[in-house]
């Protein structure tokens, strides 16, 4: 019989009683008086039927006549608590009035109460209430016990006690099996304590000495290596009762597994210091492995470097392959990185593809350049396979030591980091050991970061435009609007100064925009005038990317009235790549705006063909470095040959930019290329310049025009 399902038998709103007595008139006296007074009852007249009954309907009360022929009460009691181990049905025996004995020896059989014969009815429901009451108040105290019984396990917590006369330790049924401690109910102290680790012991020996000889209260943490050799970590606390002769009796205890929450703890913290993709030191433990290197080399005279480290191209693996892919290749490379580097230094992933190592016992700045070049012979030889592809990688690298280029670990890590710039900046794949003017530069660069963010309000932008002319009579059809910074500080700032750094700050977008409305409204301005000429539009990267471009664009057309099909929209096939099936999609919305699409730079990144088919283009921009050596014997112009043809096979208009010279002209106007851009034409220009060669009917030699342009 389940104690638990006991409870709730306890419940019974009207309780049931099972009579069991071989008198019939008894029996029946019994059976009236109890349901006139709205108890239910069920009855037999032998113990081996009234023992059935107990079993199958679990009363809440037995009426038990103590002598009966066949089986006895005594034997009926006892065979029903066979079945009823926790007592949880109380049991009154009927005896003789004068029997002492048969009372022994119900209550030694499992009985509650007893009843003598012949029985006083005036006290006998008083007698039955009473046995109910104790029984229902039975029953809290065990739903309270057990409810603390499986909070204490879920929480996985008891209590212990420590008779400090006796040494013994008592702990609750299952405590010592959370500990993984051999199941005893009692316990001594060095017992105990073997299940401690030595590490831990004297902590706690000395903890548990100084309750038992002091009275004095713990709380303690320590580990406990339990018979099934699992580790645990325990929580306790305890308090001291003193005896009478104000000396400590007892130490009562509570004790928690908390090993859970270590365990989590160690992951919180084990995090909190590691990188979560290629689980490499991060910058916090980095910096801090730093600062303790320094500290030890200060005192032994020594030196420390630091390597800043940067892959290169990984933006182009990650826009043609994948992020997921990207990522496949900063795990893969952190694990080279960390099989190459010693025992003792320090590999950490600083953020994105940026890594760094510190070398805590660097001897010269010759043994680190042998360090680095080891590196770079080992990365050549070095493939990673990714996506079914083998992909070779090459590195920036900016070195910066201690004590010769800073003493603080934060400056340091800065140094190196310029370096690593500077390495990258000169077209990567090389390192560069850090110079002093390196923090001048990059000053400068963040001085430059603020102008640039004001040259909007300062109204220091301007739109410049590009001519691009048909081949067949050169007559000016369209444009490419460039944005140019006259800046009051540094002058007119070439593109490829500010234009990389916009892309990294997020500038890019303010800036994209500033373009696109001004390059629509001065193209709408043109065409007023009977110019009917078309615009060609760059888009970012993170333009291309925002949520509301399509509307943006929308609303410039309809503030300036243009028509759409007089709108070239410019995206690189990188760009196009990133997502190619949600920039098909956005790429269809713009379309159906009526603006044109172009793929500009074609041929330098990974475009897929059958992706090719899918973008809505209009126009395939031939990519100025293949333009360049078009006339290269070697060459014959194969490449813009095949674009070329490949792009009139997909009904796409051809566009050749970088056009710098009569001969590449006469190729692309044979080979069919219906529009060419570059300096032979006309460098990009100011709108007010524009209109002087738009005035000229825009087929005269255009260079006259433009003598001072950028």
């Amino acid at each position: 019989m389940s104690g638990l399902n006991n409870l709730f038998i306890g419940e019974r709103e009207v309780p049931l009683v099972l009579v069991i007595d071989d008198d019939s008139v008894i029996r029946s006296m019994l059976v009236k008086t109890l349901q006139k007074h709205n108890f239910e009852t069920i009855e037999s007249a032998h113990g081996a039927e009234g023992v059935d009954l107990f079993r199958q309907y679990s009363p809440d009360l037995v009426l038990l006549d103590a002598l009966m022929p066949v089986m006895n009460g005594f034997e009926v009691c006892e065979l029903m608590r066979e079945n009823d181990e926790e007592s949880l049905v109380p049991i009154i025996m009927l005896t003789g009035k004068d029997d002492v004995d048969s009372v022994e020896k119900a209550l030694d059989a499992g009985a509650t109460d007893f009843i003598t014969k012949p029985v006083n009815w005036a006290l006998f429901l008083q007698r039955v209430r009473y046995v109910l009451k104790s029984r229902e108040v039975d029953f809290e105290h065990r739903k309270s016990r057990y409810r603390n019984d499986r909070a204490m396990k879920m929480s996985s917590l008891a209590y212990w006690d420590w008779d400090l006369k006796t040494g013994k330790f008592y702990f609750p049924p299952g405590a010592l099996e959370m500990l993984g401690v051999e199941r005893k109910h009692a316990i001594e102290f060095s017992e105990l304590i073997n299940y401690v680790p030595e590490d831990d012991r004297d902590r706690v020996i000395h903890a548990f000495e100084d309750a038992r000889n002091r009275g004095t209260r713990f709380v303690l943490e320590h580990r406990i290596h339990g018979a099934d050799n699992k580790e645990r970590y325990v929580y306790q606390q305890c308090d001291v009762v003193m005896g009478e002769d104000k000396k400590p009796r007892y130490v009562l205890g509570s004790i928690q597994n908390i090993t859970a929450l270590k365990r989590a703890e160690d992951m919180i913290l084990h995090q909190a210091y590691h990188d979560l993709l290629t689980d490499l030191p991060n910058q916090t433990l980095f910096k801090e492995r730093l600062t303790h290197a320094i500290n030890v080399a200060e005192h032994a005279h020594h030196q420390v470097a630091v390597i800043a480290i940067d892959i290169d191209r990984f933006q182009l693996i990650n826009d043609t392959l994948g992020h997921d892919i990207g990522n496949e290749l900063l795990v893969a490379f952190a694990g080279f990185l960390s099989g190459f580097a010693c025992d003792g230094d320090t590999v950490a992933r600083i953020s994105g593809n940026e890594f760094a190592m510190l070398l805590e016992s660097s001897a010269s700045t010759s043994e680190i350049a042998q360090t680095l070049n080891r590196l770079n012979q080992d990365l050549k030889v070095k493939t990673f396979e990714l996506a079914g592809q083998k992909v070779f990688i090459s590195l920036s690298q900016g070195v910066a030591i201690y004590p010769d280029d800073d003493t603080d670990a934060s400056h340091l890590i800065q140094c190196a980091n310029a370096a690593m710039r500077k390495a990258k900046a000169q077209g990567g794949d090389q390192e560069q050991f850090y110079t002093h003017d390196m923090n001048r530069r990059i000053d400068d660069r963040l001085s430059m970061e603020v102008d640039l963010r004001n040259a909007l309000e300062n109204n220091e932008l301007e739109v410049f435009y590009q001519p691009q002319v048909e081949t067949k009579n050169r007559k000016v059809i369209a444009t490419e609007a460039l944005l140019r910074w006259r800046s009051k500080k540094y002058g007119l700032v070439a593109p490829i100064r500010f234009i990389p750094l916009a892309e990294e700050t997020g500038l890019i977008q303010p800036l994209g925009q500033y373009v696109l409305e001004h390059a629509i409204k001065q193209t709408a301005y043109w065409n007023q005038q009977g110019y009917d000429i078309s615009v060609g539009i760059n888009l970012s990267a993170r333009q291309f990317m925002q949520a509301d471009l399509v509307e943006q664009v929308r609303l410039c057309i309809d503030k300036y009235s243009i028509n759409p099909s007089n709108v070239d929209l410019e995206i690189t096939e990188t760009i196009a790549m990133q997502d190619a099936e949600k920039n098909i999609n956005k790429m269809h919305r713009l379309k159906s705006l009526g603006v044109n699409l172009s793929m500009d730079d074609f041929g330098t990144g990974y475009s897929s063909l059958s992706y090719l088919h899918q973008f809505p283009l209009d126009v395939l921009k031939i990519d100025r470095s293949f333009v360049k050596d078009i006339m290269r014997p070697e060459d014959s112009g194969a490449i813009a040959r095949a674009v070329i043809a490949m792009a009139h096979s997909m009904n796409l208009k051809v566009v050749a930019e970088g056009v710098e010279n009569e001969d590449q002209f006469d190729f692309l106007k044979a080979h069919d290329c219906e529009v060419i851009q570059g300096y032979l034409i006309s460098p990009p220009v100011s709108s007010d310049q524009l209109s002087a060669i738009l005035k000229t009917d825009s087929a005269i030699l255009i260079e006259t025009l433009v003598d001072a342009s950028p």
